[in-house]
Formats: structure tokens, C-alpha cells, sequence
């Protein structure tokens, strides 16, 4: 967790200087999630700023919008917050293809009817590969998969949504 907000801390103090250089990324999309209690949904925000052509440090934040039933019970993402390492790979002037890894944790939730509830943090190691093809110099879709190793859980992200160049 404190290697993820330092991330996050880290690209927000440098986004001013990097914007004007043109090295920041911005993206939202859909995550789905295919976990050891089921498929959840989820919105992720990344920003992501790269030294040089090649090599760059992402924050990732998603928040949990669609549960599932695992018996009488209700599973739900609350959130994770992730920190990596980027390599990226240009193929052509509009479509790249990257690497990332780094260290991730995620909250969960789960409550019965008569039962209660309870929650559950899983952090561990994260990696992914993933494709991005720009539409305008600065507005792109970006598609991914990323692999999460927790503690004692696992679980595979499949993400698509829109990123901005700046």
C-alpha cells in the first residue's frame, strides 16, 4: 500500500513539469475482474508518466461497481490502488505495445443476510501486458490484461478504455 500511494504521490509531483514535455498519459476504463470469488467490475484511473520513449512509472486506482453472488453471499471490490514500472514498445506513429509490473493492494468485501460481513485486503505482485492505438495525436484507446499474485488470491484484469496524451 505505501509503495502504491508513494507512486501515485510521486507521478502527481511531477506531472506539471511532465505535461510540458509531453511525457504524461491519463486513462479511464472499464476492469473486469476474474478473481478467485468471481467476476467483478470495476473503474480504473491510471496516470502515467515516462522518462523517455521507452521506460515509464504508472499510479493505478479502481473502485469496484459491479459485486457477485457467491452463495447467499455478496462479494465486492471496494478498491486497489497499484504502483509500476512501464515498458513500452512503439510498433508504428499510432499503436504501442507495453509491459508493466509492480506491486498492487486490493480491498474486499463480502456480506450474507443473516451472517454479516467481512473484509479483506490482498497485496502482492502485479504484471500485465497490454496495447494502446491513438485515433488523434492525443486521444487513444488503450486495452490490457494484468495479473495479480496476492497473498493467498489471484486474479486476471481485462481493462478497455480511453487514454490521453499530453
Amino acid at each position: 500500500m505505501k509503495l502504491a500511494l508513494a507512486s501515485i504521490l510521486a507521478i502527481a509531483a511531477v506531472a506539471p513539469v511532465a505535461v510540458a514535455q509531453g511525457n504524461v498519459e491519463l486513462s479511464g476504463a472499464y476492469s473486469h475482474v476474474d478473481g478467485d470469488a468471481g467476476d467483478l467490475g470495476a473503474i480504473t484511473a491510471r496516470g502515467t508518466y515516462f522518462f523517455n520513449r521507452y521506460l515509464g512509472a504508472e499510479a493505478e486506482a479502481s473502485f469496484g461497481i459491479d459485486d457477485t453472488n457467491v452463495g447467499p453471499a455478496t462479494v465486492e471490490l471496494d478498491n486497489s490502488f497499484g504502483g509500476f514500472g512501464v515498458l513500452r514498445a512503439p510498433v508504428a506513429d499510432r499503436f504501442e505495445l507495453f509491459g508493466r509490473v509492480g506491486y498492487a493492494t486490493t480491498s474486499f468485501s463480502a456480506s450474507a443476510p443473516g451472517l454479516g460481513s467481512a473484509s479483506a485486503d490482498v497485496d502482492g505482485l502485479a504484471y500485465g501486458v497490454g496495447g494502446k492505438f491513438f485515433i488523434t495525436d492525443s486521444f487513444g484507446i488503450r486495452a490490457d490484461a494484468t495479473r495479480f499474485e496476492g497473498d493467498d488470491a489471484e486474479a486476471d484484469v481485462f481493462s478497455i478504455g480511453g487514454v490521453f496524451r499530453f
